[in-house]
């Protein structure tokens, strides 16, 4: 389905481009995660000799730079088509953009910034909002928007009542009815990753969930997901993102009472004195076998956290993670120790022992101040990492 947005402005660009700008028409359109098209047709007193278009999405900094080949002249007709990849722009994403056109008497003008809504148009939405969400869906089940959005507004509450997070930013929940409908708005991984794994959920941008509404534990996705937005919206910063066993613990939490899955795999775990160290989980390992475990475990230590220390100063915490603090330094600054006793006295509540550590363990050393991150030439949200959860009921991380 082809959604157009058509742009004209006569009698000049801008104000300060009257004179040299005679007439320009700008319009743009999509083919949802498939192609965006640009086209520009301009008058100019004097030749136009280079053309740049930008584009990007609204209220971000960054944008791609194109520059289209066209004939040089005192008019220009210039039509560009820019491929997209599936997911590349979550549903509802605003896009901007305008040319830059140089004169050959050396005048730079700038066109009117326009913009358009970026939507999976082949749907027939609704939208539900209370509070701070906004709940889009589509078919035959108005019962069920109603029932996930009162989920939602439950699971913020809890998120707020009993971890200390919050947002005044909206959140945007899309509910697909199936797995098909909601393929072309996901990122693709492999052909083999794609045939094998149904998404039962995923944050595609920092304020924006995808849903699969047919799956009975819809609710617990839903919970699970919407606290990565939460906290991440509430955690953002230019620096670093959470340790993942952090942000997990707080999604698991997030859900509820602990699947019997991850619950039976701690459990084992602590039986066998086999637990993942906090710090070996600050990033996913990668292995299948742990992956019940990894969640069940992230999880053990948020509720520790928050049993024994309060929601105080979790967060107090998530706002030090905001700076783009180490999770040795901001563990420091707000219990005073650093990862290795949060993990002897996390392992202490669950009657095990200390680890071993070596004599210079990495708990003493001096925590690395942040390293900026510089951004790319074209990564709208390099913090967040989509979160998948698989059919049937594994996790799995990315």
């Amino acid at each position: 389905m082809l959604a157009l947005l058509l742009v004209l402005v006569a009698g000049g660009a801008t104000a300060q481009a009257d004179a040299a700008l005679v007439y320009q028409e700008s319009r743009a359109s999509y083919r949802f995660s498939e192609e965006l098209t640009f086209w520009l047709d301009a008058q100019a007193e004097a030749s136009i000799e280079e053309v740049i278009l930008f584009y990007g999405i609204e209220d971000t900094p960054l944008v791609r730079r194109i520059y289209p080949a066209f004939d040089v002249d005192r008019q220009v007709s210039i039509e560009h088509r820019e491929r997209l990849e599936p997911g590349q722009f979550a549903p509802g994403t605003r896009l901007r953009y305008w040319w830059r056109l140089t004169l050959a008497s050396g005048e730079i003008i700038d066109t009117p910034i326009r913009s358009f809504a970026y939507t999976d148009d082949a749907r027939d939405w609704q939208t539900l909002s209370e509070g701070r969400i906004d709940l889009h869906w589509y078919g035959r089940n108005p019962r069920q928007a109603e029932t996930l959005l009162q989920v939602a507004i439950a699971a913020l509450g809890r998120l707020e009542d009993e971890i200390g997070v919050t947002t005044e930013q909206r959140v945007q929940i899309y509910v697909y009815a199936n797995a098909r409908d909601m393929q072309p708005a996901l990122s693709t991984r492999s052909d083999a990753f794609d045939a094998r794994v149904t998404t039962l959920g995923v944050v595609v941008s920092r304020d924006t969930m995808l849903l699969l509404g047919s799956h009975a534990k819809v609710d617990r996705t839903l919970a699970h997901e919407l606290s990565h937005v939460v906290v991440g919206l509430a955690t953002d910063n230019p620096y670093a993102g959470l340790p993942r066993w952090l942000d997990e613990g707080l999604a698991m939490y997030a859900e509820g009472e602990l699947p019997q899955g991850n619950l039976l795999a701690l459990e084992r775990a602590v039986r066998d004195d086999a637990l993942l160290s906090v710090r070996s989980m600050t990033s996913y390992s990668g292995r299948a076998d742990e992956v019940d475990l990894f969640y069940g475990a992230s999880y053990s230590v948020v509720v520790y956290m928050l049993e024994t220390y309060g929601r105080d100063k979790m967060q107090e915490l998530l706002q030090v993670f905001r700076e783009g603090t180490h999770q040795d330094t901001a563990l420091r600054r707000v219990y005073g120790f650093g990862l290795d006793e949060l993990d002897a006295r996390w392992r202490a509540s669950l009657g095990l022992e200390p680890r071993t550590l070596p004599e210079s363990p990495l708990e003493e050393r001096p925590a690395p101040e942040p390293e900026k991150r510089l951004p790319a030439t074209w990564a709208p949200y390099p913090v967040l990492a989509a979160r998948l959860l698989a059919l049937p009921g594994a996790r799995v991380p990315l």
